[in-house]
């Protein structure tokens, strides 16, 4: 699942709970606050550790998340409107495959961009019987606005402006606030919503995520339950999102 070019990772096995406190990781010697521990700000604590451990990785820890589940569900968007969605196939942005227990991985690589700005890929696929799909994006913490702002899709064109606050449970709540298109136009009115919380008996994060547009309603929901690993690796440059073609 690399790009030609990139490294990839050497894998060995972290304890659970090993070298963490308040979110940072201790094997390394510099620590520094994530995006989301900066858009979070103290409320970041009252994540469930387990959350605290994946939204708290930041570039000089040289860790990735490896993500592994299966989603329930995934549905959304009215039948005649859905093949218009298999024009965002390519940038993987959108796709109109639906189904029940969908087999998922997730990556999550953090690095600093050509502009030396601390960012999180998010590289997901979903494996359909007859297809592999992907929906990637690329998370930065904006400084002028205050808050999170995520580039979707492999062009990154696409950009949503995100509040993020814990639930009392622990988990992890953020909802688009604004999206801009290619040149900065507006495309307010639909609005993302994410959920995540860590279900101690599955020893697993439960992900719900749903996207819904003023006139079309649902355009996708999706949600199921997501296995993580904290994966040390060492790499020149990190892998390009979205290697399908």
């Amino acid at each position: 699942m690399y790009s030609q070019g990139s490294v990839l990772p050497i894998v060995f096995t972290i304890k659970q709970g090993e070298n963490w406190k308040n979110g940072q990781y201790k094997g390394g010697r510099i620590q520094m606050k994530s995006i989301y521990h900066k858009a979070l700000g103290e409320q970041f604590h009252h994540l469930h550790p387990e959350l605290q451990k994946k939204y708290g990785l930041t570039s000089k820890q040289n860790l990735m998340v490896l993500g592994q589940g299966r989603m329930t569900e995934i549905r959304g968007t009215p039948t005649l409107v859905r093949p218009l969605m298999s024009t965002g196939v390519k940038d993987h942005l959108l796709f109109a495959e639906r189904g029940k227990d969908v087999p998922f991985t997730l990556e999550n690589y953090v690095y600093e961009d050509e502009e030396g700005r601390e960012t999180i890929s998010w590289i997901r696929r979903f494996f359909f019987p007859y297809a592999i799909r992907g929906f990637d994006s690329a998370a930065r913490y904006d400084e002028e606005k205050q808050c999170l702002v995520d580039h979707l899709g492999r062009s990154g064109l696409v950009k949503a402006d995100f509040d993020l606050h814990v639930t009392p449970e622990g988990g992890l709540y953020m909802e688009s606030k604004a999206n801009h298109g290619p040149g900065g136009m507006s495309m307010d009115g639909t609005v993302t919503s994410v959920y995540e919380h860590y279900e101690e008996e599955e020893g697993a994060t439960r992900v719900h995520v749903h996207t819904e547009h003023p006139v079309f309603g649902t355009l996708l929901m999706y949600e199921g339950l997501v296995h993580t690993e904290f994966l040390p690796m060492t790499f020149r440059n990190i892998p390009q999102r979205g290697v399908l073609d």
